[in-house]
């Protein structure tokens, strides 16, 4: 027996990109039945119903349970659900009395649906769900057609490589009027968060930085405490997008207890590590940025550690185990430890490792200097240093 409640699997998603060269195969439909109604006891859906009961029973969908007998069983009753979600949110859409906040909440609903069915293997929900939003950029609702435009931007995420200079800016400026259009939430906040992202995967640092700076703007000038941390750590992203050419502020103490000024190391070729005890992928890059060290420390390269950990002993540990002959920053404010460290907030920094690398004249030279992405770099700039 199956007890199905995955339907309420990536409902809280926020950003929906349906792309159909990126879905697989999709698997042959079955044939409509009545049987999933009957079973499910789905409320009856007219053309006459009214938005906030069409609401009601939408939300009712998403918490439906059931069992099925069989793999094929379960997928019928889960497209019953997921169709009678998408009939209830036509009709919202639909209905020119309703207003945009309704419809938009319907709108949401609906591409949640269609997000699960192009999940499941269904491949004409995501050309759906492209069609809806294209349509919708032009409905006289002013927050509908917002919509509408925001779900069109981003399924053009996927194209990020391939921009230029020019598609790129006006990717953003679209972008950043969108969400001064209307209320920043989540979705938004997360749509912003993703397209920095990608720009930074590119090494497209200007256009990072641009969508981290402009939304952060938009989200300091909220009431919301919750917005404006989040502005924090964008105007820290971008901060972070800005240093490529530049040179990095870093100061604080060390596990030592001594003071540390990253300008004082100015001459050498430095490895900012942001690191914690907890993140393994951390602890496995640890080896090579020895192999590094011993390699070039001769030669002037030096490392310095910012221990995102909650524990001074829990860093102490790990760079006692593993020998890490450098320097470690770590705050030990109570209000300044793990991800809260100052140098982390300063420079936006949401996920580790982050490994950034500085060159002789004090300037960042790499975001993602990890890996062989360190060991060529550092070799280009100890080659260099001696052809001078």
């Amino acid at each position: 027996m199956f007890k199905y409640n995955s339907l309420l699997i990536g409902f809280m998603s926020i950003v929906f990109v349906f792309n159909p060269m990126l879905i697989g195969v999709g698997l042959c439909e079955e044939p409509e039945v009545q049987t999933p109604q009957k079973v499910l006891k789905l409320s009856v859906i007219n053309k006459d119903s009214q938005p906030a009961d069409l609401l009601e029973i939408i939300e009712h969908d998403w918490e439906i349970n059931f069992e099925a007998d069989t793999t094929k069983q379960e997928k019928l009753l889960m497209n019953a659900v997921l169709g009678h979600i998408i009939q209830a949110a036509d009709l919202i859409i639909a209905n020119p009395n309703a207003d945009g906040k309704t419809a938009v909440v319907a709108v949401r609903n609906k591409m949640q649906a269609l997000g699960v069915l192009s999940r499941t293997g269904n491949t004409k929900a995501a050309l759906q769900a492209v069609a809806m939003a294209q349509e919708l950029q032009h409905d006289k609702r002013p927050l509908v057609a917002r919509e509408g435009k925001l779900i069109v931007h981003s399924n053009r995420l996927s194209e990020i490589p391939r921009m230029n200079q020019q598609q790129r800016t006006a990717f953003v400026s679209d972008l950043i009027a969108l969400f001064s259009e209307g209320k920043i939430t989540e979705r938004e906040i997360q749509i912003a968060k993703i397209t920095g992202h990608l720009f930074e995967q590119v090494k497209q640092y200007q256009s990072a930085q641009h969508i981290f700076q402009e939304t952060a703007e938009l989200l300091s000038k909220t009431k919301s405490p919750e917005l404006k941390q989040t502005a924090t750590e964008f105007f820290g992203a971008a901060r972070r997008m800005g240093l490529p050419g530049r040179p990095m502020k870093l100061t604080g103490k060390t596990l030592a207890g001594e003071d540390f000024d990253v300008k004082d190391l100015k001459g050498k070729v430095v490895l900012v590590q942001f690191w914690a005890s907890w993140c393994n992928f951390c602890l496995q890059e640890m080896p090579n940025i020895m192999k590094q060290y011993h390699l070039y420390h001769d030669q002037g390269f030096e490392v310095i550690g910012v221990s995102m950990d909650d524990s001074a002993d829990r860093a102490r540990e790990i760079v006692d185990d593993m020998q890490l002959p450098w320097p470690q920053l770590f705050s030990t404010k109570i209000d300044a430890l793990g991800i809260k460290n100052p140098n982390a907030v300063y420079y936006g920094v949401s996920s580790i490792p982050l490994c950034i690398l500085i060159d002789q004249k004090g300037n960042v030279v790499s975001l993602k200097a990890e890996g062989k992405i360190l060991n060529q770099e550092l070799e280009r700039l100890f080659i260099e240093s001696k052809s001078k």
